[in-house]
């Protein structure tokens, strides 16, 4: 996500909060409803430009999550409906992406299983099905997924070497290429390692020369890896348990 776009959706965020009190503490949950339920009254989404109909989808994005669940759900149809083309770019990128302000797995995926309830043709319900299949993978306080790695140019699993550490570890799935894994890279050197097993994985076929208190290792599978992880961008950050399990993913550093 581009950092216009960023800023673009915090001055969207500082309006309401502005308009409305501290993330609308002022509004109740039924005003807020029925002011989702005629958002688009007034919205003519076939004739705006790109970049308004975007502020507009963001805006509505974020008053539907201060909604409960029960009524958010109600309001989705209607959305569909105003909108053309799902899964929308604009709500896959936003709730999907780790550095979005809105990031949330949990509204996305509630996002597309009312998408597929109500898919109007057969390609939009598979387009659904897949991304929900793909966002479902590697969840928090689900074992991470097992897949071959390269260490010291031996095969080992991942799990397994999560459980040789036997600690907490911080795992970064990278490309050497990577402008932003660099700055990750720069980053993680201020991390204490002994406070947390740092392993570095690179998804391509060379790894970088890493600070020599982590572990390096590279994708043995590239298929694999495709098969069992899914990410928006790169790097992609978890922290596990000594076990496997995961307790955080996107991580931020």
């Amino acid at each position: 996500m581009s950092i216009s776009r960023v800023i673009s959706i915090c001055m969207i965020m500082l309006v309401n909060v502005g308009c409305t009190g501290k993330a609308h503490q002022s509004e109740t949950n039924t005003d807020l409803y029925d002011r989702l339920l005629s958002y688009w009254d007034n919205v003519d989404a076939d004739n705006l430009s790109e970049d308004s109909l975007e502020q507009q989808i963001v805006d509505y994005l974020y008053l539907a999550g201060h909604l409960n669940r029960v009524d958010r759900e109600k309001i989705w149809l209607d959305f569909y409906r105003r909108i053309k083309e799902h899964p929308n770019k604009t709500v896959v990128d936003y709730l999907g992406e780790p550095d979005s302000p809105l990031y949330s797995h949990a509204l996305l995926e509630e996002y597309l299983i009312n998408l597929m309830r109500c898919a109007e043709d057969k390609t939009e319900y598979m387009r659904t099905e897949y991304l929900l299949k793909n966002i479902r993978k590697n969840r928090v306080g689900e074992k991470i997924s097992d897949i071959k790695i390269l260490k010291d140019n031996q095969e080992i699993s991942l799990n397994h070497l999560i459980k040789e550490t036997g600690s907490v570890c911080l795992i970064m799935f990278y490309d050497p290429d990577c402008s932003s894994c660099d700055a990750e890279f720069g980053k993680l050197n201020n991390i204490d390692p002994t406070s947390i097993e740092i392993i570095t994985i690179s998804i391509s076929g060379t790894a970088k020369i890493v600070n020599e208190s982590w572990i390096s290792a590279l994708v043995a599978d590239v298929g694999e890896f495709d098969d069992k992880f899914y990410y928006t961008s790169l790097p992609s950050i978890y922290i596990v348990s000594q076990n496997g399990l995961i307790l955080q993913k996107d991580v931020m550093l």
